[in-house]
């Protein structure tokens, strides 16, 4: 526009359609109508094909559209660092909720650590907030910790959804979520640790003993949950 006002580039032909074909080009549509509806329609579709080439120009190929996907998993637009949540689940899963716990942290290109130990269970993620909020779905909502018996009748039905959701909240809890400067873990693992001093030990080998103290101490707390349909458009890109 600039330029355009500098004189530097000639301004863009005007953009007439048949709508307004007589409006724009009064003397010349009564002089030839036909010729210069032809005129027209043939502008008109020069500038579709204009449209849909730039389009193809900037249409990312498989493997653009892998990384596009990889970074917003990734990365913190704040720039404030890498957000980090911890989670304390006070019964032992078992080999189905391993599986979901690992294989989800995996598929959302999350680092950190689950620790199995007597006391309690501690789940450690690190990873940016698009998928952070997913996997706090995953855990909040989406696992069933209760696996309850089915119920005879209405009346038990509705006791034992009251329980269950009563009982899903105690299972598994937030016990911290901020942000570090950089992240801990280069992958995420679970491990079992034979004691809380084990469990630990194996925290402060990377310099966050200070995760387990926190699910060890607060976990009784924990952080308010977030309303679990907040993040219903991400499910369609999986």
């Amino acid at each position: 526009q600039d330029q355009i006002r500098c004189g530097l580039m000639a301004p863009p032909p005007p953009k007439i359609k048949i709508s307004n074909l007589m409006q724009a080009m009064k003397n010349e549509a009564v002089a030839d109508p036909s010729a210069l509806e032809a005129k027209v329609r043939a502008e008109m579709a020069q500038r579709v094909k204009n449209h849909e080439e730039r389009n193809l120009a900037r249409k990312l190929t498989p493997a653009q559209r892998r990384e596009k996907k990889r970074r917003k998993m990734l990365n913190d637009p704040s720039g404030g660092g890498t957000p980090v949540t911890l989670y304390r689940i006070h019964t032992v899963p078992n080999k189905q909720k391993l599986y979901k716990i690992d294989i989800n942290a995996q598929q959302n290109h999350l680092t950190g650590l689950m620790l199995l130990a007597d006391e309690c269970n501690l789940v450690v993620v690190e990873g940016g907030p698009k998928a952070q909020r997913r996997y706090r779905k995953l855990l909040l909502h989406r696992i069933d910790w209760t696996d309850f018996g089915a119920a005879d009748d209405d009346d038990d039905e509705d006791d034992e959804e009251e329980a269950r959701r009563r009982a899903q909240s105690e299972v598994c809890q937030v016990v911290w979520e901020g942000l570090v400067v950089k992240p801990q873990f280069k992958n995420f693992r679970v491990e079992a640790a034979r004691s809380s001093e084990g469990a630990r030990k194996m925290l402060a080998e990377r310099g966050c003993a200070h995760y387990w103290d926190m699910a060890r101490t607060n976990g009784a707390e924990g952080v308010p949950e977030e309303d679990e349909d907040e993040d219903e458009d991400e499910d369609e890109d999986e």
